[in-house]
Protein backbone atom coordinates (compact mmCIF):
# COMPACT_ATOMS: atom_id res chain seq x y z
CA UNK A 1 0.00 0.00 0.00
CA UNK A 2 1.54 3.42 -0.87
CA UNK A 3 1.48 5.61 1.78
CA UNK A 4 2.01 9.22 -0.58
CA UNK A 5 -0.71 8.66 -2.92
CA UNK A 6 -4.24 7.52 -3.02
CA UNK A 7 -7.10 7.52 -5.58
CA UNK A 8 -10.52 6.17 -5.71
CA UNK A 9 -13.38 6.82 -8.90
CA UNK A 10 -17.12 7.57 -8.18
CA UNK A 11 -19.86 8.97 -10.07
CA UNK A 12 -21.39 12.16 -8.75
CA UNK A 13 -24.29 11.31 -6.94
CA UNK A 14 -27.92 13.91 -7.53
CA UNK A 15 -28.03 14.16 -3.81
CA UNK A 16 -24.25 15.77 -3.71
CA UNK A 17 -25.36 18.85 -5.66
CA UNK A 18 -26.94 22.00 -5.41
CA UNK A 19 -30.52 23.26 -7.04
CA UNK A 20 -28.03 24.10 -10.37
CA UNK A 21 -26.50 20.43 -10.16
CA UNK A 22 -23.16 21.19 -8.92
CA UNK A 23 -21.00 19.30 -6.69
CA UNK A 24 -21.77 21.17 -3.25
CA UNK A 25 -18.81 22.42 -1.71
CA UNK A 26 -19.76 19.97 1.95
CA UNK A 27 -20.02 17.10 -0.65
CA UNK A 28 -16.95 17.43 -1.83
CA UNK A 29 -15.16 18.18 1.75
CA UNK A 30 -17.53 14.89 2.66
CA UNK A 31 -15.48 12.65 -0.09
CA UNK A 32 -11.90 14.11 0.60
CA UNK A 33 -12.94 13.16 4.31
CA UNK A 34 -14.18 9.54 3.08
CA UNK A 35 -10.80 8.71 0.87
CA UNK A 36 -8.54 9.99 3.67
CA UNK A 37 -9.84 7.85 6.16
CA UNK A 38 -10.09 5.04 3.40
CA UNK A 39 -6.40 5.26 2.99
CA UNK A 40 -5.64 5.42 6.87
CA UNK A 41 -7.94 2.31 7.25
CA UNK A 42 -5.39 0.44 4.77
CA UNK A 43 -2.84 1.95 5.77
CA UNK A 44 -3.66 0.30 9.75
CA UNK A 45 -4.59 3.89 11.39
CA UNK A 46 -7.61 2.41 12.11
CA UNK A 47 -10.32 3.26 14.85
CA UNK A 48 -8.93 0.54 17.52
CA UNK A 49 -5.26 1.67 16.85
CA UNK A 50 -7.24 5.70 18.07
CA UNK A 51 -8.95 3.79 20.99
CA UNK A 52 -5.65 1.87 21.94
CA UNK A 53 -3.19 5.23 21.68
CA UNK A 54 -5.74 7.62 23.25
CA UNK A 55 -5.42 10.01 19.92
CA UNK A 56 -7.62 11.62 17.05
CA UNK A 57 -6.58 13.31 14.12
CA UNK A 58 -8.86 16.87 14.56
CA UNK A 59 -8.81 19.32 11.22
CA UNK A 60 -7.67 22.67 12.09
CA UNK A 61 -7.67 24.37 8.97
CA UNK A 62 -8.39 23.71 5.14
CA UNK A 63 -8.60 25.76 1.97
CA UNK A 64 -10.79 24.66 -1.27
CA UNK A 65 -10.29 25.75 -4.75
CA UNK A 66 -12.88 24.93 -7.11
CA UNK A 67 -12.02 25.28 -10.70
CA UNK A 68 -15.26 24.16 -12.90
CA UNK A 69 -18.28 23.35 -11.45
CA UNK A 70 -18.86 19.31 -10.83
CA UNK A 71 -22.33 17.92 -12.30
CA UNK A 72 -24.36 15.27 -11.47
CA UNK A 73 -23.46 11.94 -12.73
CA UNK A 74 -19.94 13.20 -13.77
CA UNK A 75 -17.57 10.41 -13.35
CA UNK A 76 -14.52 11.74 -11.25
CA UNK A 77 -11.49 10.43 -9.66
CA UNK A 78 -10.31 11.64 -5.90
CA UNK A 79 -6.30 11.58 -5.32
CA UNK A 80 -5.19 12.41 -1.72
CA UNK A 81 -1.59 13.03 -1.01
CA UNK A 82 -0.71 13.00 2.35
CA UNK A 83 2.35 14.76 4.08
CA UNK A 84 5.15 14.62 6.95
CA UNK A 85 3.95 16.82 9.90
CA UNK A 86 5.03 20.39 9.72
CA UNK A 87 5.46 21.52 13.39
CA UNK A 88 3.12 18.63 14.57
CA UNK A 89 0.62 19.80 11.88
CA UNK A 90 -0.21 16.47 8.93
CA UNK A 91 -0.47 18.35 5.36
CA UNK A 92 -3.06 16.71 3.24
CA UNK A 93 -3.85 17.10 -0.34
CA UNK A 94 -6.62 15.99 -2.23
CA UNK A 95 -7.85 16.50 -5.91
CA UNK A 96 -10.87 16.06 -7.63
CA UNK A 97 -10.62 15.17 -11.20
CA UNK A 98 -12.55 15.14 -14.70
CA UNK A 99 -12.27 11.37 -16.55
CA UNK A 100 -9.35 13.71 -18.77
CA UNK A 101 -6.90 14.60 -15.72
CA UNK A 102 -8.52 17.81 -15.59
CA UNK A 103 -8.49 19.24 -12.03
CA UNK A 104 -11.90 20.24 -10.81
CA UNK A 105 -11.30 21.15 -7.57
CA UNK A 106 -8.20 20.70 -5.21
CA UNK A 107 -8.26 20.49 -1.11
CA UNK A 108 -5.44 21.67 0.99
CA UNK A 109 -6.36 20.69 4.77
CA UNK A 110 -3.94 20.57 7.48
CA UNK A 111 -4.51 18.20 10.66
CA UNK A 112 -3.37 17.79 13.93
CA UNK A 113 -2.90 14.87 16.30
CA UNK A 114 -4.12 15.43 20.03
CA UNK A 115 -4.03 13.29 23.22
CA UNK A 116 -8.18 12.84 23.70
CA UNK A 117 -7.47 12.48 27.74
CA UNK A 118 -5.41 15.57 27.91
CA UNK A 119 -6.10 17.69 24.75
CA UNK A 120 -3.16 18.55 24.24
CA UNK A 121 -1.18 18.35 20.44
CA UNK A 122 1.03 15.83 20.46
CA UNK A 123 4.32 16.61 18.13
CA UNK A 124 5.04 12.91 17.89
CA UNK A 125 2.94 9.90 17.67
CA UNK A 126 2.95 7.29 20.54
CA UNK A 127 5.52 4.92 19.91
CA UNK A 128 3.09 2.02 19.11
CA UNK A 129 1.40 4.22 16.66
CA UNK A 130 2.24 3.59 13.03
CA UNK A 131 3.07 6.90 11.21
CA UNK A 132 3.83 6.16 7.50
CA UNK A 133 3.49 9.81 6.29
CA UNK A 134 7.18 10.66 5.54
CA UNK A 135 7.08 12.78 2.29
CA UNK A 136 7.33 16.35 2.33
CA UNK A 137 3.96 18.35 0.56
CA UNK A 138 3.38 18.37 -2.88
CA UNK A 139 1.07 21.62 -3.18
CA UNK A 140 -0.30 23.98 -1.02
CA UNK A 141 -3.11 26.53 -1.13
CA UNK A 142 -3.23 29.47 0.70
CA UNK A 143 -5.42 29.20 3.43
CA UNK A 144 -5.63 32.60 5.15
CA UNK A 145 -8.42 34.61 5.90
CA UNK A 146 -9.67 38.21 4.66
CA UNK A 147 -11.59 39.29 8.07
CA UNK A 148 -14.71 42.25 8.03
CA UNK A 149 -16.99 44.06 10.94
CA UNK A 150 -19.23 40.71 11.03
CA UNK A 151 -22.59 41.51 12.07
CA UNK A 152 -25.42 38.34 13.06
CA UNK A 153 -27.62 36.54 10.38
CA UNK A 154 -28.56 32.99 12.22
CA UNK A 155 -28.23 31.00 15.13
CA UNK A 156 -26.94 27.11 14.13
CA UNK A 157 -27.01 24.13 16.21
CA UNK A 158 -24.69 20.83 16.30
CA UNK A 159 -27.94 18.98 15.26
CA UNK A 160 -27.53 14.99 15.40
CA UNK A 161 -27.50 14.61 11.59
CA UNK A 162 -24.21 17.31 11.56
CA UNK A 163 -22.54 15.47 14.15
CA UNK A 164 -19.89 12.53 13.73
CA UNK A 165 -18.85 9.66 16.33
CA UNK A 166 -17.06 12.15 17.99
CA UNK A 167 -20.18 13.49 19.24
CA UNK A 168 -19.59 17.66 17.41
CA UNK A 169 -20.28 18.92 14.41
CA UNK A 170 -18.85 17.17 11.87
CA UNK A 171 -16.38 19.73 9.89
CA UNK A 172 -17.61 19.34 6.48
CA UNK A 173 -21.56 21.10 7.78
CA UNK A 174 -19.40 24.12 8.49
CA UNK A 175 -19.03 24.42 4.47
CA UNK A 176 -23.05 23.70 4.30
CA UNK A 177 -23.43 26.42 6.93
CA UNK A 178 -21.38 29.04 5.10
CA UNK A 179 -23.12 28.73 1.67
CA UNK A 180 -26.38 28.50 3.28
CA UNK A 181 -25.93 32.26 4.61
CA UNK A 182 -25.04 33.95 1.59
CA UNK A 183 -27.83 35.81 -0.82
CA UNK A 184 -29.44 32.77 -2.17
CA UNK A 185 -29.46 35.04 -5.88
CA UNK A 186 -25.58 35.41 -5.69
CA UNK A 187 -24.79 31.59 -4.67
CA UNK A 188 -27.50 30.26 -7.69
CA UNK A 189 -25.73 32.46 -10.09
CA UNK A 190 -22.14 32.60 -9.24
CA UNK A 191 -20.68 29.04 -8.38
CA UNK A 192 -18.29 28.77 -5.31
CA UNK A 193 -14.49 29.66 -6.12
CA UNK A 194 -12.66 29.32 -2.84
CA UNK A 195 -13.61 28.36 0.51
CA UNK A 196 -11.09 28.75 3.44
CA UNK A 197 -12.10 27.27 7.22
CA UNK A 198 -10.09 27.83 10.53
CA UNK A 199 -11.65 25.44 12.89
CA UNK A 200 -10.66 27.00 16.73
CA UNK A 201 -13.37 25.02 19.23
CA UNK A 202 -15.31 22.51 18.08
CA UNK A 203 -19.49 22.25 18.73
CA UNK A 204 -20.62 19.18 21.01
CA UNK A 205 -23.84 17.57 20.04
CA UNK A 206 -26.79 19.64 20.81
CA UNK A 207 -24.82 23.15 21.70
CA UNK A 208 -25.41 26.29 19.42
CA UNK A 209 -23.47 29.15 18.46
CA UNK A 210 -24.53 32.65 17.05
CA UNK A 211 -23.28 33.06 12.88
CA UNK A 212 -21.97 36.50 11.97
CA UNK A 213 -21.08 37.82 8.65
CA UNK A 214 -19.54 40.40 6.69
CA UNK A 215 -19.12 41.05 3.04
CA UNK A 216 -15.36 41.28 2.00
CA UNK A 217 -15.80 42.34 -1.60
CA UNK A 218 -17.82 42.04 -4.50
CA UNK A 219 -18.54 38.15 -4.12
CA UNK A 220 -16.71 37.61 -1.15
CA UNK A 221 -17.99 37.11 2.42
CA UNK A 222 -16.50 36.69 6.14
CA UNK A 223 -18.21 33.86 8.48
CA UNK A 224 -17.45 33.79 12.41
CA UNK A 225 -19.72 31.45 14.56
CA UNK A 226 -18.76 31.86 18.25
CA UNK A 227 -20.60 31.35 21.64
CA UNK A 228 -20.23 34.30 23.71
CA UNK A 229 -16.53 34.78 23.93
CA UNK A 230 -15.60 31.47 22.49
CA UNK A 231 -15.11 31.42 18.59
CA UNK A 232 -15.44 27.78 17.39
CA UNK A 233 -14.57 28.60 13.36
CA UNK A 234 -14.08 31.15 10.98
CA UNK A 235 -14.11 31.06 7.15
CA UNK A 236 -14.36 33.20 3.60
CA UNK A 237 -16.37 31.98 0.69
CA UNK A 238 -15.36 33.38 -2.44
CA UNK A 239 -17.99 33.25 -5.72
CA UNK A 240 -16.94 33.43 -9.07
CA UNK A 241 -17.10 36.70 -10.75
Amino acid sequence: MNADFYSESFTVKAYECDAEARMTPGAILRRAQQISTDQCDLLGLTNEVYARTHTAFLLAKLAVEFYAPVRAGQRVTLATRPSAPQRAVYGRYTTLCAQDGTVLSAVDSRWILVDTRTKRILRRPPEDMPMPFVQPPVCELDVSLVKGEAQPVAEETAFYTRCDQNRHMNNTYYADIVCDHVPLERIAAHAPARLAVVYHNEVPMGASFTLLRAQTGENGWYFVGTDGEKKHFEANLTLTE
